[in-house]
């Protein structure tokens, strides 16, 4: 461990104070390795570059999908009927869904309201009890949930190139097995998300993620030289997000009151290296993870058969 340590202090990167105690877990192995490489901040770039393209959706997908609480309940849905389907776990029904995500039950319920209605969730009756009703996520829910992982595939093969990108994005039943283990991964060793407080505190502002995404992503396209088409002025960034131009002012001034990173005519500014050292173990961490998971050779976490961590 103390070696470990001591490669990364003379590195390019330091280590996030997070995850020290979490190097001897095969992800953070993963990790580390595609943090030491020289292409590491071209795939942080390609990755932020497909986060803030707009959305191809005309119903508000940012509004529904783009905060913790509603994207955790969305990807527990999606968990859970990829282990129902492969007869691992009961039907993902209200009740269920309702007892194992970080929301009311009322929160839940009004979600799937919404989501019913944009054509993202089908519930079905069970033909054996008439009482059950099980939700079932649609493709097109599953794709827009996948986004973010997908995204983080796709930019660690910038690294190390594979062709698990390919393979998932035109197949949303592998999509949802790529999350059904992910979730059985990340509920036994939470160690992915809750070490990372900044970027935790934009997931849970509507479209802050993305907000952030945009700020790196500038911020990585000027120091490798490239052009960054999303200006970060109040006004593009609440039309790209579909927020107002008071809550965009009201999230950046999440960091920039902190001094972590400076805005200046909608262009960036400096940042502070704390805020680059989280965001960039965070991004590794998680091309690790979901990388690991797309090939199912060797991930099967929801079933217990092999886990990666």
């Amino acid at each position: 461990m103390d070696q470990l340590r001591a490669k990364f202090s003379r590195g390019r990167l330091p280590v996030h104070p997070g995850i020290e105690k979490h190097f001897e877990q095969p992800v953070w192995q993963f990790a580390g390795r595609l943090v030491e490489h020289p292409a590491f901040d071209a795939a942080m770039l390609s990755y932020c570059r497909r986060m803030v393209e707009p959305s191809a959706f005309k119903w508000p997908a940012n509004k529904i999908f783009a905060q913790k609480m509603r994207y955790i309940t969305c990807y527990t849905l999606i968990g859970l009927s990829d282990i129902y389907e492969r007869g691992l776990g009961p039907a993902p029904t209200m009740t269920l869904l309702q007892s194992l995500v970080p929301a009311s039950s009322r929160q839940v319920t009004d979600l799937m309201a919404g989501l019913k209605a944009g054509g993202y969730v089908v519930a079905q009756q069970n033909a054996c009890d008439r009482r059950e009703i099980r939700l079932r996520p649609t493709p097109a829910l599953v794709m827009e949930i996948a986004r973010s992982p997908l995204s983080f595939v796709a930019a660690s093969a910038v690294i190390e190139p594979h062709g698990h990108f390919e393979t998932l994005i035109s197949d949303p039943e592998r999509v949802s097995r790529l999350i059904g283990r992910s979730m059985g991964a990340v509920q036994s060793m939470d160690v992915l998300f809750t070490p990372f407080e900044t970027v935790v505190e934009f997931t849970g502002r509507d479209s802050g993620y993305l907000m952030l995404c945009a700020v790196m992503g500038a911020h990585l396209a000027q120091m490798l030289g490239e052009g960054w088409s999303l200006p970060l002025s109040y006004d593009a960034l609440s039309q790209r997000f579909q927020v107002s131009r008071q809550h965009v002012g009201n999230v950046l001034g999440m960091v920039t009151s902190r001094g972590l990173l400076t805005l200046q005519g909608g262009r960036i500014g400096e940042v502070d290296p704390r805020l680059m050292t989280e965001f960039s173990w965070w991004s590794a961490g998680q091309m690790a993870h979901f990388t690991m998971l797309a090939d199912e050779r060797v991930s099967t976490c929801a079933s217990g058969e092999h886990s990666p961590y």
